[in-house]
């Protein structure tokens, strides 16, 4: 049976009609440090007991908000059910261990 990997979602969305400020909101840390070391994305939330970040980020159009979300995310960019809210899904990294339960010969 195959084994649903869990993802890290990634959402867009513009504070406010005409305006050029948009809101990020990430469960990735791999994300929010990319957006951490950007100057002019700033840090307005994060979640104390769970991986949450919340930025804001000032983009001069909506087509280049979706263009920044595609590039810092490196995965497509997908509407969401709700009005307004873009979403990109990153999978986390994998790492091959060695069982420890084996022995080396066998």
């Amino acid at each position: 049976m195959a084994e649903r990997l869990d993802r890290y979602a990634t959402y867009l969305w513009q504070e406010q009609k005409r305006h050029p400020y948009y809101r990020i909101q990430t469960t990735d840390h791999r994300i929010a440090r990319k957006l951490k070391k950007r100057q002019n994305c700033n840090l307005v939330g994060h979640g104390i007991n769970t991986p949450l970040w919340i930025f804001n980020i000032k983009y001069s159009s909506p087509r280049k908000a979706l263009k920044g979300l595609a590039n810092i995310t490196r995965s497509s960019v997908e509407k969401s059910d709700e009005k307004g809210v873009f979403v990109a899904y990153t999978l986390p990294d994998m790492d091959i261990r060695k069982d420890s339960g084996r022995d080396k010969n066998g």
